[in-house]
């Protein structure tokens, strides 16, 4: 994936990415994927949209359907809440979808947007994917990382962490 390039994000919860690379850490860092599925019972569309969001955010690789717990990764997992938060902030900043949003966001004097017009930008830029789905995964992951928040009250987007 090219830096700055604007390409879909695999829709899974961040929380199943940190459990694949705790799972990953305490079987000594690498793991055949399909093995690690029929372990956890996942179905294995849902571990391989795990494996992806977790190779998209540098924290592992994944060579002939193995997983490999990458240096990031490592750092990731031993840090504590408040440095995975920074870690995980810092890396999706340099995802081109985050960073276009973040870009979007701060275009505003509230540093904020309806959802629907998110859901605009989203279905313009990644015609091919569900603007729903794509915004739901967004911001499960954005808040994790206290980059962005969602006011569902307001229906409003916007940047959490300035």
């Amino acid at each position: 994936m090219v830096a700055g390039e604007i390409n879909p994000i695999p829709q899974t919860g961040i929380t199943r990415v940190i459990g694949l690379l705790e799972l990953l850490e305490a079987r000594g860092g690498n793991e055949d994927g399909y093995r690690l599925a029929h372990d956890l019972n996942y179905p294995l569309s849902d571990m391989l949209n795990v494996m992806k969001a977790a190779e998209v955010l540098g924290f592992v690789a994944t060579p002939s359907g193995d997983i490999v717990l990458e240096p990031l990764g490592k750092e990731f997992i031993e840090s504590d809440i408040n440095q995975r938060k920074e870690l995980l902030r810092r890396r999706l900043k340099e995802l081109g979808l985050f960073s276009y949003l973040v870009r979007l966001l701060r275009g505003q004097e509230d540093n904020s947007l309806d959802r629907e017009i998110i859901l605009s930008h989203l279905a313009m830029l990644l015609p091919n994917e569900d603007p729903e789905s794509l915004f739901s995964t967004i911001v499960n992951w954005g808040r994790f990382a206290e980059l962005f928040g969602y006011n569902k009250d307001q229906d409003r987007f916007y940047l959490d962490h300035e």
